[in-house]
């Protein structure tokens, strides 16, 4: 059994997106596209009203008994969202909150079973943790191979997380933009805001593309992003720096909007803006247009 192995290494977390795979990460060979929701395992009903149920509790803060409860019968119909949020609990811990101390082994031991079930995001988690030595004795390889199968699967975050070491955490100098363009198409095609935030700081940094940026930008505040609505709306802020306006013109009515977006976001962590890019399409960039490959083309999936 995994778990066996993985504690004859050791006696062995979901972190967002470092470059984190040293040099095992040379030895990953081409990625091939694919989607986290056509691998996801379907969800039974009546453990989704569960999960549902404990996500309302754990927001209002309150019955900590009831939600470990609550996510632990939808676990038993293998439910791998409510294993993911629970581990999430156990990880952090809630002092004084009870069931919900910091437990490494009840994490682990809720990645291994997403890992089992074939979720892209367990291998994700599992990857975080060999990385970062997480209850288990830390190991670049188990790490990579861990993060590559996710990436594989469709992790959006395994995906971003690759790329970022191709494009930011090779030697200095020696970026490899090539390699990780793939990586941050496929995880921008995905609806993880997170996700998308990572791709549009390649673009714009690394292929210095603003308006693929913005359009990544776009796609991260339809998602209800408060991070890429704050970006968007200090583009086009009359007071921002040059570094924060990436060239475009400053434009009162546009920094209003993304403002007003950034308040309901923030409002409302639930609220989503489906017709967001439908309804408000980006202005070209002054020098490089609607996408510095093809200023003439707006850019598209």
């Amino acid at each position: 059994m995994r778990r066996l192995w993985i504690k004859a290494l050791a006696n062995f977390a979901l972190i967002l997106i470092l470059p984190l795979i040293g040099s095992q990460a040379m030895a990953y060979p081409q990625l091939t596209c694919a989607y986290e929701k056509d691998h996801n395992p379907p969800l039974d009903a009546e453990a989704e009203r569960w999960f549902q149920q404990a996500r309302y509790l754990e927001k209002e803060l309150s019955d900590w008994p009831k939600v470990i409860e609550l996510y632990e019968k939808a676990i038993a119909k293998d439910h791998w969202k409510a294993m993911h949020n629970l581990a999430n609990l156990y990880r952090t811990g809630w002092p004084g909150r009870p069931g919900v101390e910091q437990d490494t082994s009840k994490m682990l031991d809720l990645y291994e079973r997403m890992v089992e079930l074939k979720v892209p995001l367990g291998y994700y988690n599992w990857a975080v943790s060999a990385e970062q030595g997480r209850g288990v004795l830390r190991s670049e390889r188990m790490a990579s191979s861990y993060m590559f199968q996710a990436a594989q699967l469709g992790s959006p975050l395994a995906q971003v997380a690759i790329g970022n070491f191709f494009a930011f955490g090779l030697p200095q100098g020696q970026p490899d933009n090539e390699r990780a363009e793939p990586y941050f198409r496929c995880a921008g095609a995905q609806d993880n805001p997170d996700a998308l935030i990572e791709t549009a700081a390649f673009y714009k940094i690394s292929k210095e593309n603003k308006p693929r940026a913005l359009f990544y930008y776009q796609r991260a505040a339809s998602l209800g992003s408060t991070k890429a609505a704050m970006i968007l709306s200090s583009v086009f802020d009359p007071d921002s720096a040059p570094q924060f306006a990436l060239g475009y013109r400053f434009d009162r009515k546009l920094y209003e909007f993304y403002e007003g977006l950034y308040e309901q976001a923030d409002a409302n962590p639930e609220l989503r803006f489906p017709e967001l890019m439908k309804e408000h399409p980006l202005p070209p960039h002054p020098v490089q247009g609607y996408d510095a490959e093809h200023p003439e083309r707006r850019f598209e999936l």
